[in-house]
C-alpha cells in the first residue's frame, strides 16, 4: 500500500497532532469534539493527508492548535505553553495521526464513518497502553459497522435531495437508488456511470461510499 507520506514524518506528524489537541482542551478550554470539528474544517486535517512538510513536522502542536483557532473563527486564549503528553487528549490526537497513516484514510472519511475523535477518546483506558494493533483493530471494527448504503444515505443528506430528486438528477432509476441505500446492491459493484453520476451530483467521490476497508489486520 503506497501511503500519503513516508513513515519518517509519520513520529511528527502523531506528535504534533496529540499536542494539539491536548493544548486545546486542556490548557485553553476547549471542548473536544468541537475543536476537533474545527481542525476538519480548517483544511489542515486536509494538508496532512496531502502530505504538506509544513503541517507534519514543521510546525509544533501548539502552533497547530492557533492556527486551527484563528482559521475556524475563534483564536484560544493567550495561555501558557503547556502540553501534558499523558493525558487521553494527547494519546487520541496521536492515535487519530497514527490510524490516518496506517489505513491510508483521510481524517474526514474516518469521521463521517463512525470512527469519531470521541469514540477513540471513550476507549482511552482500554487501549491506551496496549499495542497500536488493538487501536487498528478497533478502527477497523467502527468503520466496517458503516454500510455503503448508509454512506450514500449521509450523502445524499447532506446534500438535501430526496431518493426521488437524486434518482432524476442522475439518472438512475428510483429502485436501483433504493437497492443501494438498503443494502440489496453493493455500491463498490455498481456500474462506473452510476457511480460516477452520484458522485457528480452529490459532489463527493466514489470512495466516500464505499464502506470496504482493506485487509489491515
Amino acid at each position: 500500500m503506497t501511503r500519503a507520506y513516508d513513515i519518517a514524518y509519520l513520529d511528527d506528524a502523531m506528535a504534533s497532532l496529540g499536542a494539539m489537541m491536548d493544548y486545546a482542551v486542556n490548557t485553553c478550554g476547549e471542548e473536544f469534539s468541537l475543536f476537533y470539528a474545527r481542525f476538519l474544517a480548517s483544511g489542515i486535517a486536509d494538508a496532512f493527508s496531502r502530505a504538506n512538510p509544513k503541517y507534519l513536522g514543521g510546525m509544533s502542536g501548539i502552533e497547530l492548535a492557533s492556527l486551527v483557532a484563528s482559521r475556524t473563527g475563534n483564536a484560544l486564549p493567550k495561555e501558557d505553553d503547556l502540553v501534558d503528553i499523558g493525558s487521553p487528549e494527547y494519546w487520541t490526537g496521536w492515535t487519530l495521526a497514527y490510524l490516518s497513516w496506517y489505513l491510508n484514510m483521510d481524517f474526514r472519511t474516518m469521521q463521517s464513518r463512525g470512527l469519531t475523535a470521541q469514540s477513540l477518546l471513550d476507549r482511552y483506558p482500554v487501549l491506551h497502553e496496549a499495542d497500536p494493533s488493538k487501536a487498528v483493530r478497533f478502527a477497523v471494527g467502527r468503520l466496517k459497522e458503516t454500510s455503503g448504503g448508509e454512506l450514500l444515505r449521509r450523502a445524499r443528506k447532506n446534500a438535501r435531495l430526496t431518493q426521488r430528486q437524486l434518482s432524476a438528477i442522475a439518472g438512475i432509476p428510483l429502485t436501483v437508488i433504493r437497492s443501494y441505500e438498503q443494502g440489496k446492491r453493493s455500491l463498490k459493484n455498481a456500474e462506473t456511470g452510476n457511480v460516477r453520476s452520484i458522485c457528480r451530483v452529490l459532489g463527493c467521490r466514489g470512495e466516500d461510499l464505499f464502506a470496504f476497508v482493506g485487509d489491515y489486520l
